[in-house]
This record gives C-alpha cells, structure tokens and sequence, in this order.
C-alpha cells in the first residue's frame, strides 16, 4: 500500500543533507570570496582550510545524497506536474548539472591544494617552498562556483515561479516543518 505522506515529502535524510549543502554552500562562498586577496602561504593555510574543509564535506555529502535518493526511490515524492515538455527538460538539466557541480568543485578545489603540495604540511611536513595556486585551475574552480551558484539560484526561482503557476508549494517536499 502506497504511503500519501512519501508522495509529498523527501524522507528526513535527504532534507538533512539538502538544507545542510545549502549552509555549507554559503559558508564555503563566503570563506572563498575573503581568499580573493589572501596569499597561499603557511601563514595563511587555516584560512584556505576553514574553506576547504566544508568543500570537502559537501562533496561528502552529495555523494551520500546521491546513494540514499537511489536506496530509496520508492520513498521519494512524485514528479511535479511539468507545464511543457521543456520544462521537463529545464528542470532535469538544472538539477543535474546542481550535481555534478557539487562534485565538481570541491573536486577542482582539492586538486588545486593537492599541486601546490602542501597537503603533506597537514600530516606533518614542511609546508613546499614556493608553493601557489595554478591560475588555469583557480579559474576552473571559480566558472564551477559561479555556474553552481547560478543554478542554484534558477531553481530557487523555478520553485517561487511553480508556486505562482501551479498553485503548489514545492518547498513543503523539502522541510517537514511546513504543512
């Protein structure tokens, strides 16, 4: 027998995890525009770390995300009603490509600390002499961030703009404290 209450709302673990990528998410675009003007130094690496740590856990977390949606399909709420067949396809680009961002870049972001060489200063060594950023990998990891947040920000809209078109509130999927 179908539950009416899994058709309406995500199970509580991917609410977690999707409202908790939405605070790291800020976090982390916050920590990373104050890197801007921040030298990659020893001095400086807790600052790059309190930025990179959360990217990491997004990354962490996406992945489990991804592994719970697929362990629980039959749980998940039903498709919205789409208006156009290209809404459909809007709607189901836009959320993958949320995703393999959110692989992504935390991704570029750890291969760009990794050829510096100074993950070994975390366990012990010397932080590497002449150790920076490379520019073409920065760049990289910036159009992932600002593509991501641009997405981010569509979908937000996609949701206020349904809301308006449909009638229903797509925000109750995703928080079981609305009604």
């Amino acid at each position: 027998m179908e539950n009416k209450e899994n058709n309406k709302k995500y199970p509580k673990g991917i609410i977690i995890i999707h409202w908790l990528t939405v605070i790291l998410l800020a976090l982390v675009f916050y920590r990373g525009m104050s890197l801007e003007d921040i030298e990659f130094n020893e001095a400086n690496i807790s600052i790059y770390r309190a930025h990179a740590i959360p990217g990491m856990l997004i990354l962490i977390i996406t992945l489990v995300r991804i592994f719970i949606k697929r362990k629980n399909k039959e749980n998940l709420p039903k498709e919205i009603e789409y208006y156009s067949f290209i809404h459909k396809a809007v709607v189901e680009t836009v959320n993958k490509f949320i995703y393999v961002l959110l692989i992504l870049t935390p991704l570029m972001g750890f291969i760009m600390i990794y050829q510096t060489g100074a993950l070994s200063y975390d366990f012990g060594g010397p932080f590497p002499k002449g150790a920076e950023l490379n520019e073409i990998l920065e760049i990289l990891h910036k159009v992932f961030v600002f593509s991501l947040l641009s997405l981010v920000v569509i979908h937000v809209l996609g949701v206020i703009i349904y809301k308006f078109k449909k009638g229903e509130n797509l925000l109750r999927r995703m928080c079981h404290l609305l009604k």
